[in-house]
Parts: structure tokens; C-alpha cells; sequence
């Protein structure tokens, strides 16, 4: 049974069109509970994995006797142990997350927090554990994955928080390739303004601690397309200044940068075999989350 939703941050529309898919990792995880995935440790449940020669003193009840009776040899069956999901929401706080233009309903950080705190709804709903890493410029909250009341943890911590500081994605995934942080699906919610090759080395790093990594990339519409019509005034969020500028003669050069900034963040994807997700915070939060679920489930 999915956990009862404590704040508007759960929204039953928003849960009424996902798909049926489960929150899934994409490559074997490695939890400590019993589950539904597949664990990269041996153990006994249904799934045959391999044999392993007798030793003294080992339980007889998984001698395989068919082997012994063709080859006069024993050997014990080995089984693919099964293990809950750690999913690790590890979301930007940062100053550049509490933007919102005139088309969007939300900032991106309110938007963010919907999709982390449904994830986790999700995830704690078939049995797995969440947890929270809020950063900014450094980490600002940790929640370590749990089940137990951890929902309504995670949407206190995300009520609360209010964007201030500058941004550094990069350091919060490296805080979760530290070697005491269980492997699991991570999923990073941010608008990814960091540089690209730091960025390509703290997802190598978080890899060859063998987790999974997906990234929601979330945009406001006037960073998709410098939607203002006239001379306006820029104010940077994380300290960068004020500039005055007639938008339309800079559209075509700041849409450049973002495709370009987009083709850089899907090469790092797909190299990694690394979920990508891009979304607008115009559109309603199913969309890019049945998209990360799609992509989880297709891969696995």
C-alpha cells in the first residue's frame, strides 16, 4: 500500500496519469533488505544463479542432487538473492532554482521538490527506500534512505528550504560517491548550470561506486527560448550582477548555447548509459516523470 500524501508537494492528479511502471534501477543494485530487485550478492530465493563445490559443514538441503548422481560430484545450487532499492533524490537548492518566469505557475525549485517528493511517494509505495541529498553549494540536508516515516522527512526538509546560496551539482554528486553511501538509483534534479566536463567526472566517479544515475533537467520557459519581448534588466541569482540588454538581439546566441549545453549533457548521458530527462516547469509534472520511467524500465 502506497503511503498517505502529507503535503500539496503530492498531488493526486499528478499520480492518477503515471504509468504502472515501478521506480527501477537499470543495472543490478545492492540493498539490505528484502525485495524485488536483483542483488549482485548470492544468496537463496527462486532464481538460480550458479553451484559452487561442497564445503564441510554446508547446509545438505542445497546439494544439487542431479549433478552428484551424473558426476559424482557435490556441489550446492546458488541463487540470485533479491534486495530492496535505495533511490537516493539528491535535488539543487540552490539560488538559480527559485527563478519563475511569468509563463510558469511554479519556480524551478517548487517544481523540483514535486517531482523528488513523488518519486519518494512512488518509492516508499512498492516497498523501497528513499532518501534526500539537498544541496547548493554544498550539501544543505541529508536524509539517509529509509522507509518509516521517511515521507513526510523528505517533504518537511523540502517545505522548508529556501533557495539562497549559489549552485554546485557537481559537489553533491560527489558527496554520493563517498564509500559509505549504499549503491542505488540516484536520481539528480537540477538545472544542471555547472560545467560540463565536472560534471562528466562526478558521474564517472558516482559509476565506478556502482550506482545508477538518472538526471531530470528542469528549465524555466524564459531559459528554453529568452522569452522577454523587450529591454529588460538581468539580475544574476548566484551573485553574478545586473545587465541591461535588448533580448531579441541576444535570442539566437543564447539559443545556441543551450543546444549546444544540451548536446554536451546527452553525449555525458549516453556514454554513461546515464537516464536523461529534460522538462519545462510549464508542464505538468507527469510528463517528465513518466518519461523517467519509461527510460528506468526500458533499460533494465
Amino acid at each position: 500500500m502506497a503511503p498517505s500524501a502529507p503535503t500539496p508537494l503530492i498531488q493526486p492528479e499528478t499520480l492518477a496519469r503515471l504509468h504502472g511502471l515501478e521506480v527501477a534501477a537499470r543495472i543490478i543494485v545492492e540493498g539490505l533488505q528484502t525485495g524485488a530487485h536483483r542483488s549482485p550478492h548470492k544468496g537463496h530465493s527462486v532464481d538460480f544463479a550458479d553451484h559452487r563445490p561442497y564445503v564441510a559443514g554446508d547446509d545438505l538441503r542445497h546439494l544439487d542432487w542431479k549433478v552428484l548422481g551424473r558426476s559424482d560430484r557435490l556441489v550446492l545450487k546458488r541463487y540470485e538473492a533479491e534486495t530492496d532499492l535505495a533511490c537516493l533524490l539528491a535535488i539543487d537548492g540552490s539560488a538559480s532554482m527559485g527563478y519563475q518566469g511569468a509563463r510558469a505557475a511554479l519556480s524551478k525549485f517548487r517544481y523540483a521538490s514535486i517531482l523528488g517528493a513523488t518519486l519518494a511517494h512512488l518509492v516508499l509505495g512498492q516497498q523501497d527506500r528513499a532518501g534526500l541529498i539537498l544541496f547548493d553549494e554544498k550539501v544543505a540536508h541529508e536524509l539517509k534512505p529509509a522507509r518509516q516515516g521517511q515521507l513526510n522527512r523528505i517533504c518537511h526538509v523540502l517545505d522548508d528550504h529556501v533557495p539562497a546560496a549559489g549552485t554546485d551539482a557537481v559537489k553533491g554528486l560527489e558527496h554520493l560517491a563517498a564509500p559509505t553511501t549504499h549503491k542505488g538509483l540516484v536520481v539528480l534534479i537540477s538545472d544542471l548550470l555547472c560545467d560540463i566536463d565536472a560534471l562528466g567526472a562526478a558521474v564517472d566517479r558516482l559509476g565506478h561506486r556502482g550506482h545508477d544515475l538518472a538526471m531530470i533537467w528542469v528549465l524555466d520557459p524564459d531559459e528554453l527560448d529568452l522569452g522577454v519581448a523587450t529591454v529588460s534588466r538581468f539580475e544574476g541569482l548566484e551573485g553574478e550582477g545586473q545587465l541591461t540588454a535588448e533580448p531579441r538581439s541576444l535570442r539566437d546566441a543564447y539559443a545556441e548555447q543551450v543546444s549546444t549545453h544540451r548536446m554536451a549533457l546527452q553525449r555525458i548521458c549516453r556514454s554513461r548509459r546515464v537516464s536523461l530527462v529534460e522538462c519545462s516547469t510549464a508542464e505538468p509534472p507527469q510528463i517528465p516523470l513518466n518519461r523517467l520511467l519509461v527510460a528506468q524500465n526500458m533499460g533494465r
